[in-house]
């Protein structure tokens, strides 16, 4: 259900997108583990493109996306990205497909 970044032309279609998901998973974080089980949950639910990033394989980019987001990097990290900009983020325990999908609802609003 996700699309990995890892090449230039994937994360500027991700940060430009209408609506998409930017998470930023780490390989060696415990608590990465549980927002990885969120995501993917959310990612079941929905049509919402869900790109994930490595930050620990990908750390260059992770501090593109925070730089072109004006996000501050974490670790889970989740970005709601609509219409080119941050609409949205959180981290660590926050990420939860509820919260996801509360705060999807939210950006579309009229």
């Amino acid at each position: 259900p996700y699309t990995a970044l890892f090449r230039s032309a994937g994360r500027d279609a991700a940060l430009g997108a209408t609506l998409a998901v930017v998470y930023k998973h780490s390989s060696r974080c415990s608590v990465s583990f549980g927002a990885h089980a969120q995501v993917a949950r959310f990612a079941r639910d929905t049509t919402v493109p869900v790109y994930m990033l490595d930050v620990v394989d990908d750390r260059a980019i992770s501090d593109y996306i925070a730089e072109r987001m004006a996000v501050p990097h974490q670790s889970p990290q989740v970005i709601l990205v609509c219409r080119g900009v941050a609409a949205w983020h959180a981290s660590h325990h926050r990420v939860t497909a509820a919260s996801l999908h509360r705060e999807m609802e939210l950006a579309i609003a009229p």
